[in-house]
């Protein structure tokens, strides 16, 4: 089923006009069209991809396919993001339940481990015993949102806003037991650092040398700052393995790493307001 979410259409393709005017003496102005879709199973391949960018050098914790299983499940819930007919996600919002299911008393597998792995990070945050009661006696669910790095932030506004109905709908419908209480985002952050290759390109320590200071943990996602105002806390962490594109990275200058926002479910509306202030 084909998305079209309203008006909030027409401004992302306005900004994104604005933005290319500004810069039209020195790159040229591509127009793309942006469809939003519900999850099917054709985009399970793509789906996984993303799943992959979110978890970065973790990912091979996670059981990557049953993320994409558990989005595809729940079509009702979530979109996904097309460019010009393409067959692969180029972006994902939804919400993926982090609480034992009512019925049964258990949760799905793939999000156990994700539920485990955030509280293994938690435990040096001074809101771990916070985060662990949160996930222990209220409904919980996973904010996935996450896309391609070339993708403009504007699409972010609809798909939050029809996030938003969708999350109504399926209560009236009884496709969820429970509203969501809280909501846990993953985002990608990153600090800069020295690279580790030296002023003639080997590898090695950098010669040249920079004042000690703290560091400034930045958002990779510009909407995370909003994210951020309206979060009830957050604590950041460094990934569990490093490998061969976390080196890549240190050498361009940064490292990355994650940050979980805990969010109150009934603040969403009034995210999404600030959102579209923010970015549109």
């Amino acid at each position: 089923m084909k998305r079209r979410p309203s008006d909030e259409e027409d401004d992302v393709e306005m900004k994104d006009q604005k933005s290319d005017d500004e810069d039209e003496d020195e790159q040229e102005i591509i127009d793309v069209d942006f469809d939003f879709f519900d999850p099917k199973e054709t985009d399970f391949h793509g789906l996984k991809t993303l799943a992959k960018q979110t978890f970065s050098n973790d990912a091979d914790e996670f059981d990557l396919s049953g993320i994409a299983d558990g989005i595809i499940a729940q079509p009702y819930l979530g979109s996904v993001v097309k460019a010009d007919g393409a067959a692969d996600p180029y972006a994902i919002m939804t919400v993926l339940g982090m609480s034992p299911d009512p019925k049964t008393g258990k949760l799905a597998s793939h999000m156990q481990t994700i539920k485990d792995y955030i509280l293994k990070k938690s435990s040096k945050s001074s809101d771990h015993e916070k985060l662990s009661s949160i996930l222990s006696k209220h409904t919980v669910g996973l904010l996935f949102n996450e896309r391609l790095i070339n993708m403009p932030p504007q699409i972010v506004v609809p798909m939050l806003k029809m996030l938003i109905e969708e999350l109504q709908w399926s209560i009236e419908e009884k496709k969820l037991e429970k509203p969501y209480e809280y909501l846990l985002l993953i985002s990608k952050t990153y600090v800069e650092v020295e690279p580790t290759t030296d002023e003639d390109g080997d590898a090695g320590p950098s010669k040249k040398k920079k004042k000690k200071g703290k560091q400034v943990v930045l958002n990779f996602q510009i909407e995370d700052e909003v994210f951020e105002k309206h979060a009830e806390f957050q604590f950041d962490f460094q990934f569990s393995n490093q490998n061969d594109h976390a080196e890549l990275l240190q050498t361009a200058g940064i490292k990355t790493s994650r940050r979980i926002y805990v969010l109150k479910a009934s603040k969403l509306q009034m995210i999404h307001d600030a959102m579209k202030e923010f970015i549109q």
